[in-house]
């Protein structure tokens, strides 16, 4: 039996691709019974994946999938498939999240949105690069790259990854640059957790340039997004690194006022 992965601690890299696929697919027609069946059984998959009920997100977008698949709905079977991929990255089986994704590249010219696919190339990304496996991880990069073409929702997260792929071999200004881009494609849509996530990420890198005052903005502008969204975990983490940089900066009197209020975050 191969047992999973221990679940990754939410200190460390940003989560990414928290975006739903809805935006990636065709313009919307008027749904059929079946395809209403879906889009609830979808909804609230969303709803619970956003509040951590991973195994409830996992079966009701399996339920979903399978009505699509009835119908032959091909943007949102992509959409499904790559939400589960999400949902078995945050359960630690990340050969089960391959295995989706892989899926929707199987055919030689794969009959789904080129939007999905970016994302699905750049959650690729993510889980070879969170396996250590860097020079696939730079690959599947450089494919959400060609689907993207920087048009799509998911550049902000391609800039990111690339943002984590600098950090990693301590080119932080390079990090910095991207992660800042990043910023900035995000800021014009709809992703704010997304955009979170980037803000995040560029206050960690401004901490390992000792950029105290950089990181505190930026960690203040993810803790402003979190705290809107209402997502306790992103927010007690955005308290946490608060905490870290006001420390870091001499500042210990605040440190500890924002490491009283992460504990405090349930």
């Amino acid at each position: 039996m191969v047992l999973p992965m221990r679940r990754r601690n939410n200190r460390g890299l940003p989560l990414l691709f928290c975006l739903v696929l809805a935006s990636c697919g065709s313009a919307p027609e008027k749904p059929n019974f079946r395809s209403e069946q879906a889009q609830k059984l979808s909804a609230r998959a969303d709803t619970a994946f956003l509040q951590g009920e991973y195994e409830s997100a996992k079966a009701h977008y399996l339920q979903a999938l399978r009505i699509n698949a009835s119908v032959e709905n091909t943007p949102e079977i992509a959409a499904m498939r790559f939400n589960l991929a999400r949902v078995f990255r945050e359960l630690a089986y990340p050969w089960q999240a391959h295995h989706h994704l892989d899926i929707l590249f199987s055919e030689p010219e794969p009959p789904y949105p080129p939007a999905t696919l970016a994302a699905a190339a750049a959650l690729k990304s993510q889980l070879y690069f969170e396996g250590n496996q860097y020079f696939l991880a730079l690959a599947w990069i450089a494919k959400g790259e060609v689907y993207c073409q920087k048009k799509c929702p998911v550049s902000g997260s391609l800039l990111l990854l690339r943002a984590q792929m600098a950090q990693r071999d301590s080119h932080l200004d390079e990090a910095l640059k991207f992660a800042d881009e990043a910023v900035v494609a995000l800021n014009s849509g709809s992703q704010q957790m997304e955009l979170a996530n980037a803000y995040r990420l560029s206050g960690e890198i401004s901490l390992a340039k000792e950029d105290h005052t950089s990181a505190i903005h930026s960690f203040q502008q993810a803790y402003t997004i979190d705290q809107k969204l209402g997502v306790p975990g992103k927010i007690r983490l955005d308290l946490l690194r608060l905490g870290v940089a006001h420390e870091r900066a001499g500042a210990a009197s605040m440190a500890l006022h924002y490491y009283a209020r992460a504990l405090a975050v349930s």
